[in-house]
C-alpha cells in the first residue's frame, strides 16, 4: 500500500446540529474548513434525500404572438389576411393538437430553498443515529462535496453512545459505497485527548441537547460508569429553561437561543448571589467588647443601640483614622484644623477674635467636606458596574416583520416581503438562571448539579484507584453548549461545593505520619508516649478501607494489658506501596474524595485555533477550544495515517476489511 499524504485525508466530525469536516492537513491545524447541517429532507422519490429543501412550482405558459394577453394586457391586433391558409388535417391530429398544450400546462418546475428549514430530517439525536437513511445520506452529500481523490482514508469521530453495530454499519457504508483505502474510528474523548497532548484526563463534552463525561486513563476509554448522552444537560436544555423564565414576558425560543449566544448571559457559581438580592444577615460577634474597643465592624456597642449624634450606630465603621472610617483621613494625625487649633490656643486668645476664627475654620471644614462628597460622588459614577451586579441588561437582537411592497405612486399591489429589523430587549435576573433547576420538573437539579455528579461517578468508577486524584486534576471541559459565558468557573465552583474536601479537614486522612500515641480510654486512659512502645503499623486488619492511622490509634490501647510490650519484628512492619500478602485491604492512598480540581490548560502551539478562542464568551464569530475534539481528530489523523502508517493497528485497511468484514473496526487501536 502505497503512504498517505497530508493532502489526501478526510476527517469528518457528526454533532446534532452541525456536522464539521475538512480535506487535508494543512502544516498548521486550523480550525474545520466545512460546516454542514446535520439534516436532510425528503426528495422527489420515496428513498431520496436532498440537502436543501426542494419545492415544486407550477411552470408558467409559454409566450405566444397571437394569445389573447400578453403581460396582462390585450396583443396589438395583426393583419392576417396574407397568410397562407392551413391545410384541413384530420380528427385524430386535431385531437392530438388539442391535447399538447394542456400537457404542457401540467408541467411542474422544482427550485431549491437554501434557507428553509421546513421538513428537514435530524437523523442524529442526542447523539443517537435515530434515521439511517438520512444519516447515510448525510454522510454521502459531504464525502462527494468534498470530492476527494481516489486514495484518500476517512476517520470519523464517533459520538460515546453509539454501539458496536453502529461502527460497524458506518464502517461497511464508507468501504462499500466509496471504496477507500482505510477506515478509522476515533471516540471524542479520545480526540480532546489528543488535542491537549494529555494522557490521562476527565472529558466533559456539553453538546445540543447532551453531555458526556468520560475518564480516559493512559489514552484508554472507561467505559464502567462512564456518563454517555445524558440528556437535558446540554445547550438546549438552558435555553428551555430560559425560554420557561421569560415566555410570560414575549419571548420565545430564538430569542432565547440569542440571549443565551448574548453577552449579557452569564451562569454565576453557587455562592454568588443574584443582583438585587437581599444580603446575609449580619453574622454575631464573637467578642462585643474587643470588636468595640477596636471600632471593628459589627462591634457591640453597634448591638446595644448606642447613636451617636449625627444619627448612626456607634460601631458601623472603624473609628480610624483612615478613609471610611469614624474619624476620616484628617484624624488625629491630620496635618491642618485639629492639630493647629491645638497648638494656637492661646495665641487666639491672646489675639481676642477667637469667634471669627471658629467661624473660619468651621466654614472651611464645610466646604471640604462639601468637596470630598462630590469627589466621591463622581467617582462612584465613574465606577463601571460588572454584568453580574446590574439587576437588568439589554441585548441586540434581530427580528423579521412582514411590510407591503409599495408602488413608486404610493399605492401596493397586495404583495408583502419580509425584512430584517434591529431592536434592544432589556432582560432582569432571569439572565442569571440558565442553568438553574426546571420548575417543571420533579428533580432539584440543575444543569451544572447533574453534570457534577456525572463527573463524580464517573470517576469513582475508574477501577485504579491511584489515578483518581489525577483525573480530578486534569479537567476537560469544551462542546459548543459550554460557550455561554460562567460555565467553566460556574461548574467548578459547583464541583467545590459538593464534592471537595477542605484542606484543614483533609490533614487527618491525609498524614502518613506514623505516631505511638495512645488514644485515651474511658478509664485508666493515657495520651503520653508509651516507652518502649512499637511504631504502629501503617494498616490494620480491622481497617477495611478506613484510615489506618485512626484504626491504629483505636486499637493502640490493647497492648496496655499486656505486662512487657514487645518489639515487634521489622517485618511485620507495612511499607506504603509495598503488596502486602497477609493482609488483602492494604492501603492504596486516600483518593475517594478530591482535594483539588483543576482544569487542564489549552495549548499554546497552534495560533489559529488560539487566535479564535478569543472570540466573544457568549458565541459569534470564531471558534474557541470548544470545538477541540476537531483538532485533536487532525493531531490522531497525522500519527496513525502519515507517521505510523498502519504499524500499529490504529486503522483498518482494504485488504482487513476484505478478509474480516465489518467487525474488523474492533481490533483497531482507536
Amino acid at each position: 500500500m502505497p503512504p498517505f499524504k497530508d493532502e489526501s485525508l478526510i476527517i469528518i466530525s457528526p454533532g446534532s446540529q452541525c456536522t464539521l469536516a475538512q480535506l487535508g492537513l494543512p502544516e498548521s491545524f486550523t480550525p474545520p474548513a466545512w460546516r454542514f447541517p446535520t439534516r436532510m429532507f425528503p426528495g422527489t422519490s420515496p428513498g431520496e434525500w436532498e440537502p436543501t429543501k426542494i419545492r415544486s412550482a407550477a411552470a408558467s405558459a409559454p409566450s405566444m404572438t397571437n394569445g389573447t394577453t400578453v403581460n396582462g394586457a390585450d396583443p396589438p391586433e395583426v393583419d392576417m389576411s396574407d397568410a397562407p391558409k392551413p391545410e384541413p388535417t384530420s380528427e385524430a391530429q386535431v385531437v392530438e393538437n388539442l391535447q399538447e398544450p394542456d400537457s404542457t400546462d401540467a408541467a411542474v418546475t422544482y427550485e431549491e430553498d437554501p434557507t428553509s428549514t421546513e421538513g428537514a430530517v435530524y437523523p442524529l439525536k442526542d447523539g443517537h443515529i435515530e434515521n439511517w437513511p438520512c444519516f447515510l445520506a448525510l454522510l454521502t452529500h459531504v464525502f462527494n462535496t468534498l470530492s476527494p481523490p481516489f486514495h484518500t482514508p476517512v476517520l470519523v469521530i464517533s459520538q460515546p453512545c453509539w454501539s458496536a453495530r453502529d461502527h460497524e454499519i458506518v464502517t461497511q457504508f464508507f468501504f462499500e459505497t466509496f471504496k477507500i483505502p482505510a477506515f478509522c474510528l476515533m471516540d471524542s474523548a479520545l480526540a480532546a485527548c489528543y488535542a491537549y497532548g494529555i494522557s490521562t484526563a476527565t472529558i466533559v463534552d456539553v453538546g445540543y441537547g447532551k453531555c458526556d463525561v468520560t475518564a480516559v486513563n493512559d489514552f484508554a476509554v472507561c467505559d464502567l460508569g462512564r456518563g454517555a448522552a445524558i440528556r437535558g444537560a446540554g445547550g438546549q436544555g438552558m435555553t428551555r429553561r430560559l425560554l420557561e423564565l421569560l415566555e410570560k414576558k414575549g419571548f420565545d425560543e430564538r430569542m432565547c437561543e440569542e440571549l443565551k449566544k448574548s453577552s449579557i448571559c452569564e451562569i454565576l457559581p453557587p455562592d454568588v448571589p443574584l443582583p438585587g438580592a437581599p444580603q446575609s444577615p449580619p453574622r454575631d460577634v464573637p467578642n462585643p467588647a474587643a470588636a468595640a474597643s477596636t471600632g471593628a465592624i459589627d462591634s457591640g456597642a453597634a448591638i446595644n443601640g448606642a447613636v451617636e449624634a449625627n444619627g448612626t450606630k456607634i460601631g458601623t465603621a472603624p473609628r480610624g483614622p483612615g478613609e471610611d472610617t469614624e474619624v476620616g483621613l484628617d484624624g488625629f494625625n491630620g496635618d491642618d484644623e485639629d492639630n493647629d487649633g491645638v497648638l494656637d490656643v492661646a495665641s487666639i486668645v491672646a489675639r481676642g477674635n477667637a469667634s471669627e476664627i471658629l467661624a473660619k475654620r468651621e466654614r472651611e471644614r464645610q466646604e471640604k467636606a462639601a468637596a470630598k462628597k462630590a469627589a466621591g460622588a463622581d467617582a462612584a459614577r465613574a465606577v463601571r458596574l460588572r454584568n453580574s451586579e446590574k439587576p437588568t441588561a439589554s441585548f441586540s437582537y434581530e427580528d423579521y416583520e412582514s411590510v407591503a411592497d409599495d408602488l413608486t405612486n404610493g399605492s401596493s399591489n397586495g404583495t408583502r416581503r419580509v425584512r430584517k429589523r434591529k431592536r434592544d430587549v432589556v432582560v432582569g435576573v432571569e439572565r442569571f438562571m440558565a442553568a438553574s433547576p426546571s420548575s417543571n420538573s420533579h428533580s432539584s437539579e440543575g444543569v451544572l448539579d447533574i453534570i457534577a455528579r456525572t463527573i463524580h461517578n464517573a470517576i469513582l468508577s475508574v477501577h485504579d484507584v491511584s489515578i483518581r486524584s489525577t483525573l480530578w486534576e486534569n479537567l476537560i471541559v469544551l462542546g459548543n453548549g459550554s460557550r455561554i459565558r460562567g460555565f467553566t468557573p460556574a461548574l467548578l465552583a459547583t464541583l467545590a461545593q459538593q464534592y471537595t474536601l477542605s484542606p484543614s479537614t483533609a490533614t487527618i486522612f491525609t498524614s502518613e505520619l506514623p505516631s505511638n500515641l495512645s488514644t485515651p480510654l474511658p478509664t485508666g486512659g493515657t495520651n503520653t508516649p508509651i516507652p518502649g512502645q512499637p511504631i504502629h503499623p501503617m494498616h490494620h486488619p480491622a481497617g477495611h478501607g478506613v484510615n489506618p492511622l485512626l484504626v491504629a490509634a483505636t486499637h493502640a490501647n490493647q497492648s496496655q494489658t499486656q505486662n512487657l510490650p514487645t518489639q515487634q519484628p521489622a517485618s511485620n512492619l507495612h511499607v506504603p506501596g509495598a503488596q502486602d500478602q497477609q493482609n488483602p485491604h492494604h492501603h492504596r492512598g486516600h483518593n475517594q474524595t478530591p482535594t483539588h480540581i483543576k482544569v487542564v490548560k489549552a495549548p499554546e502551539y497552534f495560533p489559529e485555533w488560539k487566535e479564535s478562542a478569543a472570540a466573544p464568551a457568549g458565541g459569534g464569530a470564531g471558534t474557541g477550544m470548544e470545538e477541540a475534539t476537531f483538532l485533536g481528530a487532525q493531531v490522531a489523523a497525522k500519527v496513525v495515517f502519515v507517521v505510523d502508517q498502519g504499524i500499529s493497528k490504529g486503522f483498518l485497511t482494504r485488504a482487513d476489511y476484505n478478509e474480516l468484514g465489518p467487525g474488523g473496526i474492533h481490533e483497531c487501536a482507536m
